[in-house]
């Protein structure tokens, strides 16, 4: 048995030695401390060691691989084509409304949503990126996805690789639509998906958690039946600060945005109804020194 181990060790020197020779650049500190190692403490320390310094050195062969295949693709700077007049990147938020082909001719189209600035930062793949990134990016210090998404889809908040939202609904994956709203100082964040007309506000059916009272709930859900898809959408709310009639003001406006991003040619109509407008009315502070807002204290001259 003593034989056999030592014939193991023995083969196990021999081994790494070529392995040393083979892995390591001539100048290479951890080649070199094992060499001294195999000198001075002899056969019985290296096949332990040889294990540790050959996993080491395949690890920095593996990470210098790596590194050189990973080849940085070409990222150029946004500009518009001045003959063509189209740019060479797509940005998936300016979005256009599909007008009628059936217009009259010489018909002027009333523009309709955000002025979109010509974007002149860096472009990989007609997607805009940040500056200072290599694509695939490095999967050493960022988590996947290493790529940028498709050109054309939306990306942030949440959503998935392909630009929508998702949400587990009995074990089923279902695609939702949000938006975010707010009314004095009260907040909701609505999502709505395809359904029968229910309505959850924080858990409660809307007419238990409006106490009974149709107009906040009509003003809450009036973006929906303004355009006679009440009953085909399902609306989960969450509303937070302020007051009721606050939060039915908020959830109106998050709702509209919702409804934005699922179908962007109702935004005239509900431009136009002024489901879009954030209502900046709110209750004026009260003034120092003063007992309300616009009372004052009465002058008394003597």
């Amino acid at each position: 048995m003593r034989g056999i181990i030592c014939m193991a060790l023995f083969a196990g020197a021999a081994a790494f030695v070529p392995c040393l020779s083979t892995m390591s650049t001539p100048g290479d500190p951890v080649a070199t401390s094992a060499r001294r190692d195999i000198k001075s403490k002899g056969v019985p320390f290296v096949v332990p060691m040889a294990v540790a310094t050959i996993a080491a050195l395949s690890l920095r062969q593996r990470r210098s691989t790596a590194k050189t295949s990973r080849k940085a693709e070409e990222v150029v700077m946004g500009q518009i084509d001045p003959e063509t007049g189209k740019p060479n990147y797509v940005n998936p938020f300016e979005e256009r409304i599909d007008f009628e082909k059936d217009l009259p001719p010489g018909t002027q189209k009333d523009p309709s949503g955000k002025k979109f600035h010509p974007y002149t930062g860096p472009v990989y793949k007609k997607v805009p990126v940040v500056e200072g990134l290599q694509f695939p990016l490095d999967p050493n210090l960022y988590y996947p996805p290493l790529e940028p998404p498709e050109p054309g889809v939306k990306w942030g908040d949440g959503r998935a690789q392909d630009g929508n939202w998702y949400m587990d609904i009995e074990d089923e994956k279902v695609q939702y639509w949000q938006g975010v709203g707010k009314r004095k100082t009260a907040c909701a964040i609505v999502r709505i998906v395809k359904g029968n007309g229910q309505f959850i506000v924080n858990g409660k059916d809307a007419i238990q958690y409006f106490n009974n009272y149709p107009i906040w709930w009509l003003k809450a859900c009036e973006p929906l039946a303004a355009l006679s898809q009440k009953n085909k959408f399902d609306i989960i709310a969450k509303s937070f600060g302020g007051g009721v009639s606050g939060q039915a003001g908020a959830i109106r406006l998050a709702l509209a945005r919702a409804m934005q991003e699922y179908n962007f040619n109702w935004r005239p109509l509900m431009k136009k109804a002024r489901f879009l407008t954030r209502d900046w009315r709110m209750v004026e502070p009260k003034k120092t020194g003063q007992p309300k807002a616009r009372k004052k204290t009465p002058y008394h001259k003597r």
